[in-house]
């Protein structure tokens, strides 16, 4: 069955990494001081959202880009495994061809991810917050005395995705159902590859006419299978968008500047290698969720305050539905009752 072959992923990555070693004063130093702001920041979290209360401190890890790399493959390998489940036939070139291109993706990721909640696909409870350290300390050279506000801004966001999954008994599950059904639908038969694969010419030309992957999407995903992204959008926009919003709403008291975060990390993601990721690995849409789920969530708090905003961590039925991301107050009302 193939599955994730670690060492040719890492082998693949680490082709992609750049050879510069950090200083290890430096990342003993940035150890100590995110392990110092935790509370802090972890506090500033609960007290602006309002999830979590009962929750244990949050605690997080330092690590390299391999180390970052490698609890992302381990994190997707079950998914993997479910997918080439899946295949026509199954062969040790075909897992090894995609660990390499795994590899080779997280690889580029790796150079640029300042911090991530990884999510807990395994199970309850198995979310990893962990801090990429060489980016991070990048920061100094490129935005001088601001890295430190960034630093505790992204630390802050990640804090809201640990309290929104430990905090929200039914969220794991609700995710890991989804891809669940995503991949209880993925059809991998040799007819339906030959058919995607004659369309795709007209349709990238027709995504790159209009700016929307909607084309795209619609040609690769069978109709059960855009059904359920179109649940998850708006699960992921709401996540993403309630994590944004966090970096400027909660961040008063710990960071200076929460305006100038945000315009060094738009420049941030404005350059070119930045890109040239989004290109590569799809990032557009996660974009888009950052910036839609913030204005939702805004408009949320602006018509009825955070209280109002938390009805959607009460019941899964009250996840944003996707045309409710441009309508607040539809939503609101919906879940009024």
């Amino acid at each position: 069955m193939p599955t994730i072959d670690l060492p040719a992923a890492l082998q693949a990555a680490r082709m992609l990494l750049p050879g510069v070693v950090s200083d290890p004063a430096a990342a003993t130093d940035l150890k100590n001081r995110v392990a110092a702001e935790w509370g802090e920041l972890d506090q500033a979290a609960r007290d602006w959202s309002g999830l979590g209360v009962d929750l244990p401190p949050t605690r997080g890890r330092v690590v390299g880009r391999l180390g970052w790399i490698r609890a992302n493959l381990q994190t997707v390998a079950p998914l993997v495994a479910r997918l080439s489940d899946r295949l026509p036939r199954s062969s040790a070139m075909a897992s090894r061809v995609l660990s390499t291109q795994l590899g080779a993706v997280f690889g580029l990721l790796s150079t640029k991810v300042l911090g991530q909640f990884i999510l807990p696909l395994s199970g309850s409870g198995t979310g990893q917050l962990v801090i990429v350290g060489p980016n991070v300390l990048d920061l100094a050279t490129e935005f001088g005395d601001r890295a430190d506000d960034l630093r505790r801004s992204v630390v802050l966001h990640e804090i809201v995705h640990r309290l929104q999954f430990d905090g929200t008994p039914w969220l794991g599950d609700h995710l890991r159902g989804l891809l669940d059904d995503y991949v209880d639908e993925t059809k991998l038969d040799p007819d339906r590859i030959m058919e995607v694969a004659a369309s795709l010419p007209g349709v990238i030309r027709d995504v790159s006419r209009t700016g929307s992957v909607k084309p795209l999407l619609d040609t690769i995903l069978t109709p059960p299978q855009q059904d359920v992204m179109d649940r998850a959008q708006g699960l992921m926009s709401l996540l993403e968008g309630h994590g944004n919003a966090a970096m400027t709403l909660a961040a008063e008291s710990v960071v200076a500047d929460p305006d100038g975060v945000r315009e060094a990390l738009e420049s941030r993601r404005g350059d070119l290698t930045t890109k040239i990721l989004t290109a590569v690995a799809g990032l557009d849409v996660k974009r888009k969720q950052y910036a839609q789920g913030e204005v939702f969530v805004r408009g949320v708090i602006d018509l009825g305050g955070i209280d109002t905003l938390n009805r959607a961590f009460a019941d899964p039925a009250n996840v944003p539905r996707t045309e409710e991301l441009d309508q607040p107050a539809a939503w609101v009302d919906r879940t009024a009752g």
